[in-house]
């Protein structure tokens, strides 16, 4: 009798575009993302608009962005911002220093707890993450600290001010 084997998912995978847009490989794993909706889309393309100033800076990519944790785990943000000196505007994954990632997402527990793991893990320098179902916002440092905001509080994000209240 044969046994079938689980497949192994790894970057060689995703670089060979064996994954849909909306699969992400966790520990070798293929999961199912979020899928966008209408505010989603529209709340990234508000924020990315209010970060225009920090463009001389820094290099904004949007669109589920690939990012290398390690060999079996491929995560994809929202929005990702990494210095203009380091972006290599190339087809793979990131795997260099990333300075911030903003996810918007409905709470999910294992998921969120999981992916701000493999972010903490990867070196990101901070994540904001955004969960339009509870109207709170969790700006995490790269040691996990978090701060727990609401929409009508001021969230700076390097210098640019705003509220999301004001935004979706």
């Amino acid at each position: 009798m044969k046994t079938k084997l689980k497949k192994i998912w790894t970057y060689k995978d995703f670089l060979d575009g064996k994954l849909k847009e909306w699969e992400e490989i966790v520990s070798g794993k293929k999961i199912k993302k979020m899928s966008a909706y209408e505010r989603h889309g529209a709340l990234i393309g508000e924020i990315v608009f209010c970060l225009q100033p920090l463009s001389k800076r820094y290099k904004i990519l949007i669109g589920e962005v690939g990012i290398k944790i390690s060999e079996l785990t491929i995560r994809a943000a929202d929005i990702v911002v990494v210095k203009r000196e380091l972006y290599r505007g190339s087809r793979e994954a990131i795997d260099y220093e990333v300075e911030l990632i903003i996810e918007i997402e409905e709470y999910r527990k294992s998921y969120v707890r999981k992916k701000i793991s493999d972010y903490l893990k990867f070196g990101i320098r901070r994540q904001i993450w955004i969960f339009l179902d509870r109207e709170e916002i969790w700006d995490i440092d790269n040691l996990g600290n978090k701060k727990v905001l609401n929409f009508d509080d001021e969230l700076d994000i390097f210098g640019v001010k705003l509220k999301i209240r004001d935004l979706v």
